[in-house]
């Protein structure tokens, strides 16, 4: 533990899980749903924010899956409280990048982070960044939305040059890491960028990106514990509490500028084998 953080580690907010059942790959079954929720609240988590995948791109017209989104959720809720779990649901989506992300928004298509305010948790492919990326956050921006760029330090271009990220950054857009990159679950590089993204400024969220009661849970105890390490336990405590309740409030939020990240060059000595 990390000095009095046992103190702490409640309240945390989670504004990234897969936790409504059949929706997407998250939880299967509204049983599923309430053993995440159960997993949750035990791990300090007082609030979690509904995210299945939704690219609005291959909505048929006239198609939404907001209404759906909603009716889960209230279901949920009920469910969760008859079982006693202290946990509140809200409503979200993770949406996939795509070009016009502003008209989806403005006429309900898709909605912000817990249904209100002006955060919007966005996903980029991961092997690439589309070349109209940076064109869209700008749009979002100009139109009084704030991109949450969903676990960066899992795409491709981030890893090559987690830098790649500042002008977007510049531009109005927040961003996240995912609890279980920083726990190694996601692989070594994974790991080694989520930690360089939350030193430099980089990513001010940690999330869960919780899809199951099994393999991946819905925790953030261990990864702020983690991220107190790393850069103190205060900054910590804001990358799981203070600046995600602000999200789902719609409240502003202030974050430190980007530092550039420099690779540490690595030199070796080769010794001339004898008698060379």
């Amino acid at each position: 533990m990390i000095g009095d953080s046992s103190l702490s580690m409640e309240g945390f907010v989670d504004i990234h899980v897969h936790i409504l059942p059949g929706l997407d790959d998250g939880a299967r079954t509204k049983g599923d749903a309430i053993a995440m929720a159960d997993i949750a609240a035990k791990c300090g988590i007082r609030e979690v924010v509904a995210t299945p995948h939704v690219d609005p791109s291959c909505l048929p017209p006239g198609c939404s899956q907001v209404e759906a989104i909603r009716r889960a959720v209230d279901s949920l809720q009920e469910s969760i409280d008859s079982c006693g779990i202290s946990i509140q649901v809200m409503p979200g989506m993770e949406i996939a990048m795509t070009p016009g992300l502003v008209a989806y928004l403005t006429r309900g298509a898709v909605i912000p982070v817990s249904d209100s305010g002006k955060y919007v948790l966005v996903e980029l492919p991961f092997q690439t960044i589309p070349s109209y990326a940076e064109e869209e956050i700008f749009n979002m921006a100009a139109h009084g939305y704030i991109p949450i760029i969903a676990h960066p330090e899992r795409n491709a271009e981030v890893i090559r040059n987690p830098n790649i990220l500042i002008p977007f950054l510049n531009a109005g857009a927040l961003a996240h890491v995912n609890a279980g990159s920083l726990m190694g679950r996601a692989g070594q590089r994974p790991q080694e960028i989520a930690e360089i993204l939350l030193r430099h400024g980089l990513a001010h969220i940690i999330a869960s990106d919780g899809h199951s009661a099994t393999s991946r849970q819905p925790g953030l105890d261990r990864a702020f514990e983690i991220a107190s390490r790393l850069v103190g336990e205060d900054k910590a405590l804001r990358m799981v509490r203070d600046i995600p309740l602000a999200i789902t409030l719609g409240e502003d939020v202030h974050v430190n500028e980007p530092e550039v990240y420099q690779a540490c060059r690595k030199w070796w000595r080769f010794r001339r084998k004898e008698g060379s």
